[in-house]
Order: structure tokens, then C-alpha cells, then sequence
């Protein structure tokens, strides 16, 4: 079995409007509650979070969601370190331009977890090496991946 870490995208997708990626979100985050030893996040998604819904005025529900994901990821939430950052500087020095900063440091955090997927609509994620993303939208036909053989037979 397999770690992954969950990028913001999930939980924005899960809580939004009616989207293609909502349902897929959504069963991302059921599937944390399920196995909780499968599924990681770090801090940096955490304050992206929160960016993401004051920046758009949308204090109220934004908190919510953000609390929510905060309670579903106890426990495995991944701090942010100087030495993150720094790890994140020598991957962007090495990997494709045009990624943001903050997915180079979530693959930093990732390794430094021992994640071997990042679970994200980011296709970004595509351009760097070492972890692979997994596509909300694909993670039902691939969660074998994360929950092992069983998970094939419908039985996780």
C-alpha cells in the first residue's frame, strides 16, 4: 500500500459548485476518512486553502472548508520546513519552468513523507519527476495503487 498526498484542488472541487471533478473530490476525501494511514496533506494546502476563499470573499463557507479538511487530515498534515523550502529550491532549479512554487514544495514535502503519489486535478504535477499524480477523476479505477490489491475487488 501506498501514500499520497492530497493537494488543495480536492477539497475546493469536493465543497464547490457543480463541476466534473466534484464527485471524484468527494470520493478522495471519503476514501481519507476510510483509510486514514493512506492519505496525507501538508500545511502549505492548509494556507492555500484559506487564500483561496478569503481572496474570493467567500470567508464564511471558505472557513468551513477548510476547518473540515483541517479535522478529516488530523494527524497527517505535514509541516512546512526551512528544509522543505530548500528541497522545493533545488527541484525547481532542476525541474520544467512555468510550475509554481508551491508544487515544487509539495513534491519536496511529499518525499520527504515518503508519498508516491499526489492526488491532483494540477496537472502541473505531470512535468515533475519522482512522484506521480493521480487524477481525482482517474482515482476509482487506480486506487489499488494506495489501497492495495483488495481495493480492485471492491473490498476496501
Amino acid at each position: 500500500m501506498a501514500l499520497a498526498l492530497i493537494d488543495a484542488n480536492v477539497p475546493i472541487y469536493a465543497a464547490g459548485r457543480a463541476h466534473p471533478l466534484k464527485g471524484p473530490c468527494a470520493r478522495v476525501l471519503q476514501l481519507a476518512a476510510e483509510m486514514p494511514g493512506q492519505f496525507l496533506t501538508d500545511a502549505e494546502v492548509l494556507q492555500e486553502l484559506l487564500h483561496y476563499y478569503l481572496r474570493r470573499g467567500l470567508r464564511s463557507s471558505g472557513l468551513q472548508v477548510v476547518e473540515g479538511f483541517a479535522q478529516l487530515m488530523e494527524g497527517r498534515v505535514e509541516p512546512v520546513s526551512g528544509e522543505d523550502v530548500l528541497a522545493a529550491c533545488l527541484l525547481a532549479r532542476e525541474g520544467p519552468a512555468g510550475v509554481p512554487a508551491r508544487d515544487f514544495l509539495h513534491l519536496a514535502i511529499a518525499r520527504r513523507a515518503g508519498a508516491s503519489f499526489i492526488i491532483s486535478a494540477d496537472t502541473d504535477f505531470d512535468r515533475l519527476g519522482g512522484i506521480e499524480r493521480l487524477d481525482p477523476a482517474a482515482l476509482e479505477e487506480r486506487r489499488h495503487l494506495i489501497a492495495g490489491p483488495r481495493a480492485r475487488e471492491g473490498e476496501v
